[in-house]
């Protein structure tokens, strides 16, 4: 990357809810706060394709973010993805799919709704385990291999990208995520656990979290001051 170029800020929220004081938890109005910061900025929306495809990197002037959701909470729906959708924004959810439809995450039908009106859905697993510790091949596999069917069975479309549950990776489940088929991996955060080889099989995200609500904080992470030459 050279001095002309930056990083597009891919930034990761989990629950939309004000209800919930856990540092995973933004209101729905610091959301749409955050959203009106970036539209006045006149920041673009890219895709995580758009990402990859450019390997992160845009002119230095330019002001780009990615919108990424992990773990499919109920009330992204509501108070996150039908803001987006209303802007005809790009966003990417990543679902675990043994909680879809469990109380408190989204059903297959909200979804399918939310895929048709054009948000990317990732997975994000079949059930959240740490894929590190997976030491048996075959319960890996089911992990990263089985969710991507059963959302693309679901859905009618390719999945291509994954996000590892808590930013669980190695050059193990990279090498299961890069052979399932998957065209990127996403971090569960600044930086993964372990370095890998497959620069877009670990590609960093920039958590938003209750603390950000200042938009000066949340102009840092967008602008991508943090980590700029990273």
């Amino acid at each position: 990357m050279n001095l002309f170029e930056k990083r597009t800020p891919v930034l990761m929220y989990h629950r939309i809810d004000r209800s919930d004081h856990s540092s995973l938890a933004v209101s729905p109005e610091g959301f749409a706060r955050q959203m009106d910061w970036l539209e006045r900025k006149k920041f673009s929306f890219l895709s995580l394709d758009e990402v990859v495809n450019r390997q992160g990197r845009v002119p230095v002037l330019k002001r780009s973010v990615a919108i990424t959701f992990d773990d499919g909470f109920e009330d992204n729906y509501e108070n996150a993805l039908s803001v987006l959708i209303r802007r005809r924004k790009s966003a990417a959810l990543f679902v675990v799919v043994n909680l879809v439809g469990q109380k408190g995450f989204l059903s297959w039908n909200q979804i399918h709704e939310i895929s048709q009106a054009g948000i990317l859905i990732g997975s994000h697993s079949l059930s959240h385990r740490w894929l590190p510790d997976l030491t048996d091949n075959e319960e890996l596999r089911r992990e990263v291999v089985d969710s991507k069917k059963r959302i693309e069975d679901r859905l009618g479309k390719e999945v291509r990208h994954f996000s590892y549950p808590v930013g669980g990776v190695n050059e193990r489940v990279v090498d299961q995520v890069r052979g399932a088929g998957y065209k990127a991996g996403w971090v569960a955060g600044a930086r993964p656990s372990v370095s890998t080889r497959e620069p877009l099989f670990s590609i960093r995200r920039v958590k938003i979290s209750p603390s950000d609500s200042s938009l000066s904080r949340f102009a840092v992470k967008a602008y991508g001051i943090k980590g700029l030459f990273g």
